[in-house]
């Protein structure tokens, strides 16, 4: 649970750097090739040929999936709509994480299901907003994202515990965010938008902190996490992010919050967190 709340905290600042200094300045293809090119190089001492070809190419895939294909979706939202949107759009990832499960497990679980749809009201407490035509836009590719996220957690839930013994958690990332650098690049090689670099200093302290720190480090405490957690509380988990995201809009953008509302979502997203644990759900 540890590798999860210390994952959330550092997301939480991810949102607020990308929209509130990142974005548009540098499109989302060339942030997500930065951001998965920094966090490959930072695992790259890592590195070990000794493994089969088959763990190699599946642990490659769910990098691809979890990071390359939801970078993509996810960062391009931020040209259509806002953070705090963006914050709310994703409040639907815990029930694609135990839709996905149940899926592969083929059973229908109804209080796991329940304690996503609870978190997921939770979240709509926190942040009630109208909708134009682009931030509709940004709704598909976050939805989009959200889906590539949570199959790429279950994935790797499920192919950790088929292979326990096999490799080591820090050569598994080298490959992990190889799958990911691989998309990127692909997909900024054809955009037609090119490599934008950052402009500043700041700028590039700020993309390499994504990098390194949000997308290396977060990443393989996310996954390292899920480990060890029922992926009822992995789901519900996911949700987290959006109160302490909140607070860092609020605290260090002046961004306003209903104090009410904020207190009612938040209270209800950690209920459901404790019920998981609490009931071994």
């Amino acid at each position: 649970m540890i590798y999860l709340i210390i994952t959330t905290i550092i997301w939480s600042f991810s949102f607020s750097i990308i929209g509130n200094y990142l974005s548009p300045q540098i499109n989302s293809w060339t942030l997500a090739f930065f951001r998965s090119l920094i966090a490959f190089i930072f695992f790259l001492p890592w590195y070990r040929k000794d493994i089969s070809y088959k763990y190699l190419i599946r642990i490659t895939s769910i990098g691809a999936l979890q990071i390359g294909l939801m970078y993509v979706f996810y960062l391009t939202a931020f040209n259509y709509t806002t953070v705090q949107r963006i914050l709310l759009f994703t409040i639907t990832t815990p029930f694609y994480v135990v839709l996905i499960s149940n899926l592969f497990e083929r059973k229908f679980k109804l209080p796991v299901f329940l304690l996503s749809i609870f978190s997921i009201i939770g979240a709509f407490f926190l942040r009630t907003i109208y909708f134009d035509k682009n931030d509709l836009i940004g709704f598909v590719l976050i939805q989009s994202a959200n889906l590539c996220f949570a199959l790429g957690q279950i994935l790797y839930k499920r192919f950790k515990q088929g292979n326990w013994s096999q490799g080591d958690k820090f050569h598994d990332f080298t490959y992990f965010f190889f799958g990911a650098l691989l998309i990127s690049s692909f997909g900024l090689i054809i955009s037609s938008q090119g490599l934008s670099l950052p402009g500043s200093f700041a700028e590039w302290i700020l993309v390499l902190w994504l990098g390194g720190i949000s997308t290396g480090l977060g990443y393989y405490f996310w996954n390292r996490g899920s480990e060890y957690v029922s992926s009822t509380t992995l789901a519900v988990m996911n949700n987290l992010v959006i109160p302490t995201a909140l607070l860092v809009e609020t605290v260090f953008f002046s961004r306003t919050v209903n104090i009410e509302s904020y207190i009612i979502g938040t209270i209800i997203i950690i209920s459901t967190i404790v019920a998981s644990v609490r009931f071994k759900v």
